[in-house]
């Protein structure tokens, strides 16, 4: 204990804060995931500054988006491994949203800041992705199934995944120090909010848990009110891997909600969501040119490049590598040719309780 609150890069200096929110080392930066790091607006103004890091992985026709929340310590250059691996066997869009104190995100961590950047992510799903709560599934391991708890608790929302989940921070702290947990301000009282929550419920919380006993996973099935299902694994600890047995997951995952399942819209980012380009317009974006717009020249989106072939001018050569660079951090797995001519640039793509 005394080790994790000497490491902790919290910038808080109260214990029980370096403890719970410890604010590991970042393990990436604005450069990192180009395409898939992008950065949404941190409250209901639209222009304001703050904003939050968020990863996002799309996956052709999917219907459902999974919102993820990691875990106390991690951070969304920890997870991207595991988001991207959820995204293609599930065959999900997947949006990770990062707390402040985390990673690049500003800001100081607590509850408020934490569920700050959580309804955040929702309005960017719902109001800019124009995304139905009915397709949305909340997601949250360890720490991140508090924001997921209580998000659940306002939005009706396609399901629920809670995985090491804690009753609350409060009960957290009695397992370990007794009566001394008393005091300890609560935070993110999850068996208080559970049984309000209308949307299934998948709970997966390991035996072998030593940090947060799976009493607490027990105990919030328990009061769960909607549909439900508890896996229990005999040999899970509080970080073993999710994926490595089929049936801590995957096989839960695709029964309880039945995935994967799929729709037919197209799911566009704004570019002005990729870093640096609100604040710096000569940038160049995953989306096209830089100032495109205003130059008159097309925009490259991923509806136009869902084609086999493209076009779109470009005012110099320099500009035009640019478009083929965006091109391909897009097209991901399909080759782009390029054929610069004069002022243009042409691109081709050639076990289990349930109730």
């Amino acid at each position: 204990q005394m080790w994790s609150l000497l490491k902790s890069n919290s910038s808080s200096w109260n214990p029980v804060e370096r403890l719970i929110f410890p604010s590991p080392a970042p393990t990436y930066d604005i450069s990192s995931y180009p395409g898939e790091l992008i950065m949404i607006p941190g409250s209901d103004n639209a222009k304001a500054r703050a904003k939050v890091p968020c990863i996002f992985l799309p996956f052709q026709h999917a219907r459902f988006l999974v919102m993820y929340f990691h875990a106390n310590a991690e951070d969304l250059g920890s997870c991207y491994a595991f988001c991207k691996t959820m995204r293609d066997l599930f065959q999900v869009h997947v949006l990770a949203v990062e707390y402040p104190g985390y990673g690049i995100c500003q800001g100081h961590t607590d509850e408020a800041g934490i569920m700050a950047n959580a309804n955040a992510a929702m309005r960017f799903a719902t109001e800019t992705l124009s995304w139905p709560c009915e397709d949305i599934k909340l997601f949250g391991r360890s720490l991140g199934t508090g924001p997921c708890v209580k998000l659940a608790s306002q939005y009706e929302v396609a399901g629920v995944v809670l995985v090491s989940p804690y009753t609350s921070i409060q009960d957290l702290f009695r397992t370990q120090v007794g009566s001394l947990a008393d005091i300890v301000v609560e935070r993110f009282p999850n068996v208080e909010l559970i049984s309000k929550l209308a949307s299934p419920v998948l709970i997966v919380h390991g035996q072998e848990d030593r940090l947060i006993p799976s009493s607490h996973g027990k105990a919030l099935y328990d009061r769960v009110q909607s549909r439900k299902m508890f896996v229990c694994p005999s040999s899970m600890g509080h970080n073993t891997s999710l994926l490595k047995d089929i049936g801590v997951l995957v096989l839960p995952m695709t029964q309880f909600f039945s995935l994967p399942d799929y729709a037919f819209e197209d799911l566009e980012v704004p570019k002005w969501c990729l870093p640096d380009a609100s604040e710096d317009k000569a940038a160049p974006n995953a989306f096209g040119l830089c100032g495109a717009e205003e130059q008159g020249f097309p925009v490259v989106t991923p509806r136009l490049l869902a084609g086999c072939y493209c076009t779109g001018s470009a005012p110099d050569d320099a500009a035009a590598d640019r478009l083929a660079r965006a091109a391909s951090a897009i097209s991901k797995t399909k080759p782009v040719l390029v054929s610069k001519r004069g002022d243009g640039v042409q691109l081709q793509e050639p076990i289990t309780e349930c109730m």
